[in-house]
């Protein structure tokens, strides 16, 4: 194999990878269930990354800031995260 054959695999193979790569998580994107959320404030105490407020009594996550590390879900004590 010459090296511009070379050259051309690995830039193809690099290729696919990138276009077969959804990102970590793709769209798994947490959610809160207002009806179960009682405004506790423990999953904005324990989010790393500030990706959570309460706002009028209820978990809002920010879809920008969050990293699905899970901590939230694991914190809530209703289960209103997910």
């Amino acid at each position: 194999m010459t090296r511009f054959t070379k050259l051309i695999f690995l830039t193809l193979l690099g290729m696919i990878l990138l276009a077969s790569c959804k990102g970590p998580l793709g769209n798994t994107m947490l959610t809160v269930d207002t009806t179960r959320c009682v405004g506790c404030g423990e999953c904005e105490e324990v989010c790393p990354y500030d990706a959570i407020e309460i706002i009028d009594g209820d978990a809002v996550i920010d879809p920008g800031l969050c990293h699905q590390c899970n901590r939230c879900v694991e914190i809530c004590p209703e289960g209103a995260i997910y």
